[in-house]
């Protein structure tokens, strides 16, 4: 099985777009520090804590993450 990453630019980019800090984003979601600093150094995160994002942000999985594979 090929290694996978995955990358929250999309996330980044659509937070800049609504113009919302990192700490309005973990207060809004009930993220923790812990669980920021996975989402900033592109590191998995519960599916729970995604559909959580998803739902601030009105959207599906992919509009805030991608699943990146390594050759």
């Amino acid at each position: 099985m090929p290694d996978m990453m995955v990358s929250y630019e999309k996330l980044w980019k659509r937070m800049k777009i609504n113009k919302m800090r990192k700490s309005e984003l973990a207060q809004a979601a009930q993220i923790s520090q812990y669980t920021m600093t996975k989402l900033n150094n592109d590191r998995l995160v519960s599916m729970e804590i995604m559909l959580r994002l998803c739902k601030i942000f009105h959207c599906d999985i992919g509009d805030i993450m991608e699943v990146i594979e390594n050759d």
